[in-house]
């Protein structure tokens, strides 16, 4: 693996050189994490952000009466762990390798540095700030549906936007997110999620097999909008 170009790829590093990156290599620590691996917990103090690399990564809540919700999957390319760079300085979730893993830790004062030596560093971390948070909304937008199917499709028309596709292509989940990792972002409880996916299966709404889960984003795009689903783009 060239590390270098891995990292121009990053959208950390978007817009940067080959030499300028191979300058800022020397100051990230590669961490690399089995799948089912905690990398942090909520209320650990946090000082660092992770550049995800390779991987999938959930980062997710447990509520005082044991429930577990899914606030993000993260995938390679990603940042995660940035949300106490103000003025909460713990953890408000934890961090899961959902498969293997690779991350480079960035210290916050690390981060400044670079960002006063390289401000387009800057401009990619408010872009990512700025794209994380319209995704936040979207994905706040379809669970306050009441109605169980309208939720599961959001969620996943979230998930395809994000990893995938913006529209006219079909997206095919990563087989490492399970029905229960669903279930988990839309707060239902995974049968009523294996019972909607297999009536959607039936209606050609989402395609594939066991974990194999494809959806083909337009007709869900035209479904959501038929039922009055204002879809956030």
């Amino acid at each position: 693996m060239n590390t270098v170009n891995v990292l121009r790829n990053h959208i950390l590093f978007n817009g940067l050189s080959s030499v300028e990156v191979q300058h800022i290599l020397p100051q990230l620590r590669n961490r690399d994490y089995q799948a089912g691996q905690n990398i942090f917990h909520a209320k650990q103090t946090a000082t660092c952000l992770f550049l995800l690399v390779e991987g999938l990564v959930r980062v997710g809540y447990i509520a005082p009466n044991g429930d577990y919700k899914i606030l993000d999957i993260c995938e390679e390319g990603d940042i995660f762990g940035e949300m106490f760079l103000g003025d909460y300085r713990f953890r408000i979730g934890q961090a899961q390798a959902m498969t293997e893993a690779s991350a480079y830790i960035l210290r916050e004062e690390e981060l400044y540095a670079l960002i006063h030596r390289y401000p387009q560093i800057a401009i990619n971390f408010i872009r990512h700030l700025s794209d994380s948070k319209r995704r936040l909304f979207a994905r706040l937008h379809a669970l306050q549906r009441t109605e169980a199917k309208s939720r599961l499709l959001g969620t996943l028309l979230s998930l395809a936007r994000t990893m995938c596709c913006q529209s006219g292509s079909y997206f095919v989940l990563n087989q490492a997110i399970t029905q229960q990792d669903i279930a988990d972002m839309t707060g239902l409880n995974r049968s009523t999620v294996s019972s909607l996916i297999n009536r959607l299966r039936q209606a050609e709404i989402l395609g594939g097999t066991g974990r194999y889960l494809v959806v083909d984003v337009p007709h869900m795009e035209k479904l959501l909008h038929d039922e009055g689903f204002e879809l956030l783009e």
